[in-house]
């Protein structure tokens, strides 16, 4: 089971997160789905966490998540994943910059029955608003 679980989130991170096709994400999540994403807050349902996404790729169209690693045990999956992408869109109120960014999340997928049923994700956002000049330097 932890190796099936694994290889669902292996694809929701490319087919998803990396393709940005919403229809493997309709696939591959519950009708009940809920993401849990720090700052965004909480969204239930698939379309509300798509246009939660969309605000994300607004800015960062070409997001790319690659895993750093993952573990599994039961229902939970819990991977670090290494993010980058090109700041084209305004983010918290900071004009496009063009500029690459890179940071890191913590996800963990609650895992029910072949679909992801939750997803609780913890992003290191003040290290992109300095990357985009939006906070100062420490």
């Amino acid at each position: 089971m932890s190796e099936a679980n694994k290889q669902l989130v292996r694809c929701f991170v490319s087919e998803w997160l990396n393709g940005h096709d919403e229809e493997a994400f309709r696939r591959m999540c519950t009708d009940d789905y809920e993401a849990h994403w720090g700052i965004f807050g909480t969204g239930r349902g698939c379309d509300e966490v798509a246009r939660m996404e969309q605000y994300v790729l607004d800015a960062f169209p070409d997001l790319h998540a690659e895993a750093e690693w993952m573990i599994a045990e039961d229902d939970l999956v819990v991977q670090r994943t290494r993010m980058t992408a090109t700041h084209q869109g305004t983010w918290f109120g900071v004009e496009p910059t063009g500029r690459t960014v890179e940071w890191t999340a913590i996800e963990v997928y609650r895992i029910r029955g072949d679909r992801i049923a939750a997803q609780t994700l913890s992003e290191d956002w003040t290290y992109v608003l300095r990357q985009i000049g939006g906070l100062p330097a420490p």
